[in-house]
């Protein structure tokens, strides 16, 4: 089997939350370790499941971390879900739930984001399609706005499927907890872009024109990251710096990443 010190790699994609950081805390070395990506001509591309901020907020946050990133180089669940409304209908009205990342990358791809459930709304054309980004401000009758407009058009896009959200020492809902909400509610099925999907991992090699055979994806979660690697058919390397499972909710049969480390820390000192 290969080992990451072996391949002449072109890109990193690499995880943010539990991988470089945890919450608001840096995770000690991820800085030295961009730095050497660099240093060998690896280009970092930060893949956020996140749909929340824009790419400019994401690489404000890793700079102010020490992290040196650009704008640039930031792949948003969000930007993988207007792609994808892009490519299958074209410039479109889209209704939304969700922050500034989300409506930034819908009117990047040249989408109208339409804020569902708001005097917005009512002035807007109907929407074509329905994303649904995490917004922790939204409310029952947005919601209700948003199970409407699924429930007419038979389908919706879940930017990520994350359930849950490290808080401190306890957690808040993920966007995958609102999609549930709708999903329930109206009895549809999300199309999930984000990791673990795999077009999340296409998306990226396309924008920056890589071959796949040499990229490798640096995760903490087999159930997010490794998955989506493995799907995508790229080089895993899981770091056990961020997500831990109990035993009951562990996977035996889950995906196995090609290398597992401590953290990014440990990662190309050759």
């Amino acid at each position: 089997m290969r080992h990451h010190e072996q391949v002449n790699w072109d890109a990193a994609l690499l995880d943010l939350d539990g991988t470089l950081y945890r919450g608001h805390e840096v995770v000690p070395g991820a800085g030295a370790f961009v730095e050497r990506l660099r240093r060998r001509g690896i280009r970092p591309v930060f893949l956020t499941n996140n749909s929340t901020r824009t790419p400019r907020q994401v690489a404000e946050k890793l700079n102010g971390m020490g992290i040196e990133a650009h704008p640039d180089e930031v792949c948003t669940s969000a930007e993988a879900s207007a792609h994808r409304l892009a490519r299958l209908l074209g410039p479109s009205a889209v209704g939304y739930i969700g922050l500034d990342g989300l409506r930034e990358a819908l009117v990047e791809f040249g989408h109208t984001a339409v804020a569902l459930g708001t005097p917005e709304q009512a002035g807007a054309p109907p929407v074509s399609a329905v994303v649904i980004g995490l917004d922790p401000e939204v409310n029952y009758p947005r919601l209700a706005a948003a199970c409407t407009e699924v429930a007419r058009l038979g389908a919706f896009i879940l930017t990520n499927g994350d359930v849950r959200l490290p808080s401190g020492d306890r957690f808040m809902p993920g966007n995958g907890a609102l999609g549930a909400f709708i999903e329930t509610a109206t009895g549809i099925l999300p199309y999930v872009a984000g990791k673990p999907n795999p077009d999340f991992i296409d998306f990226a090699l396309a924008r920056y024109g890589l071959d796949r055979a040499r990229v490798l994806l640096i995760g903490d979660n087999r159930r997010t990251d490794v998955l989506a690697g493995r799907r995508a058919g790229v080089y895993t390397v899981q770091v056990l710096s961020g997500v831990r499972y109990s035993e009951a909710e562990s996977d035996p049969d889950g995906p196995e990443p090609d290398e597992v480390h401590p953290s990014v820390a440990e990662l190309f000192l050759n």
